[in-house]
C-alpha cells in the first residue's frame, strides 16, 4: 500500500505514516480507513511523504473526492493535526493547496523539513 502507518503510539496519541511511490484517491482513502480502524482520527499524525509522487494533483476531480472524504469524516469525527513531509515545490503547493480547502474540517500543513513538521506538531494540542 502507497500509504502505510509506521508507528502507532496510543499512549502519546500520535501515528507515523510513510508515503511511497504513486498515490491516488483510493491510497488515501485506504490509508483513512486503516487509521479510523485503529483509532487514530484524534491522533497527531507526521506523513513521511517525500518518496511519493501526488499523482491525484493531476487530476482535479481526485482532489474533489479528497476534500469530500476528509470533510465528510471530519464532519463524524475530530481529526488530530497532520504535517506532510514532502520533497518538492511541486508536492508543497497541491498540499498546501489542500490545506486551504480543508481549513475549516482538518489541520493539514505542508512542510519541506521535518525538523520543522515535527515542531509544529509537537506545539498543537491533542
Amino acid at each position: 500500500m502507497p500509504i502505510t502507518i509506521s508507528h502507532i503510539d496510543h499512549e502519546g496519541r500520535r501515528i507515523d505514516a510513510v508515503a511511497s511511490g504513486p498515490i491516488h484517491y483510493v491510497d488515501v482513502e485506504r490509508h483513512l480507513v486503516e487509521e479510523r480502524i485503529v483509532g487514530g482520527f484524534p491522533y497527531k499524525e507526521f506523513i513521511d511523504a517525500r518518496d511519493a509522487s501526488l499523482l491525484f494533483a493531476l487530476s482535479p476531480a481526485e482532489i474533489r473526492q479528497i476534500v469530500s472524504l476528509v470533510r465528510n469524516l471530519a464532519g463524524q469525527e475530530r481529526f488530530g493535526s497532520t504535517a506532510v513531509l514532502v520533497s518538492t515545490d511541486f508536492a508543497f503547493g497541491i498540499m498546501r493547496a489542500m490545506e486551504m480547502l480543508l481549513e475549516d474540517a482538518a489541520d493539514v500543513r505542508p512542510f519541506q523539513e521535518e525538523r520543522l513538521a515535527r515542531s509544529w506538531l509537537a506545539s498543537k494540542p491533542h
